[in-house]
């Protein structure tokens, strides 16, 4: 893949990110897993390839709706493969494996799968194009991509306020889900892979977390480990203290507000 170093870093934060993945303060991964899998309007025997699957949300979701059908999940974080692997089990799933591979080069076989989804996985590619064509050449003609995204405002006000003191420190996080935060620019880099058809719904998913210490749940499991990681201890544990004292002054009588909107895009392989 190309961008090594980038890609290691990123392995580096979702393997470590993985064993908090499936906290109920990150449970906008499952809600979204299941209005992708909703729209894929599956007939039960579709062959289905989830690319960058982290835990498995949407490729345990789509294997419970193809009693008849096949899923393979795929990533690059050994972590995360470990987990989805475990709750597979736990779920007693026999129509779904979890692979180590490459967005970019699968070593799939061209028109190997009917289906295709990546949620959450594109924005983090330093050649997004490249992964999406990756994904795109293993799709049979006639067959649905699928792809969700974060729209602007992710997380605001808090993650402002995270933004603003990291950056205070030096550390400039990078702002990976900025790159497809508008139906516009999804639908650009879509087209300029050959889909057609292309279709894309916002949905409002968010949800409120009770206090600033499911808000640290969130950015220790998620791309903003990253950047705290590379504080020093102290830097790190006076940060989280300061910000979670702010975040904690935003509480509702249902909690803090956690803003996500979602995009969901499907476009179609020609035939």
């Amino acid at each position: 893949m190309s961008g090594s170093g980038h890609i290691e870093k990123v392995v580096s934060v979702f393997d470590r990110a993985s064993e908090g993945y499936d906290l109920p303060a990150l449970r906008f991964f499952a809600d979204s897993a299941r209005h992708m899998v909703s729209d894929m309007r599956l007939q039960g025997r579709e062959v289905l390839l989830d690319a960058a699957t982290g835990t498995g949300h949407v490729a345990l979701a789509a294997a419970r709706a193809l009693p008849n059908g096949r899923v393979t999940g795929i990533d690059i974080s050994d972590g995360m493969l470990r987990r989805a692997r475990a709750k597979a089990d736990r779920m007693g799933l026999g129509n779904i494996s979890f692979e180590r591979r490459d967005i970019e080069d699968t070593g799939f076989p061209e028109r190997s799968f009917d289906i295709a989804s990546c949620a959450f996985g594109l924005f983090f590619l330093p050649d997004m194009q490249s992964g999406l064509c990756g994904i795109f050449r293993v799709i049979k003609p006639g067959g649905t991509l699928h792809v969700t995204s974060f729209r602007s405002g992710l997380m605001e006000p808090m993650r402002g306020m995270l933004l603003a003191r990291l950056k205070k420190l030096g550390v400039e996080p990078p702002e990976f889900s900025s790159r497809l935060d508008t139906p516009e620019k999804i639908a650009a880099l879509l087209a300029s892979s050959g889909c057609g058809n292309i279709d894309i719904r916002s949905r409002e998913l968010g949800y409120y977390i009770k206090d600033g210490l499911e808000w640290l749940d969130i950015l220790r499991n998620t791309a903003f480990g990253g950047p705290l990681n590379r504080l020093s201890e102290d830097d790190r544990e006076r940060l989280i203290d300061e910000h979670l004292k702010e975040v904690d002054s935003l509480r509702e009588k249902d909690g803090i507000r956690l803003n996500i909107e979602v995009l969901f895009a499907q476009a179609e392989k020609p035939r």
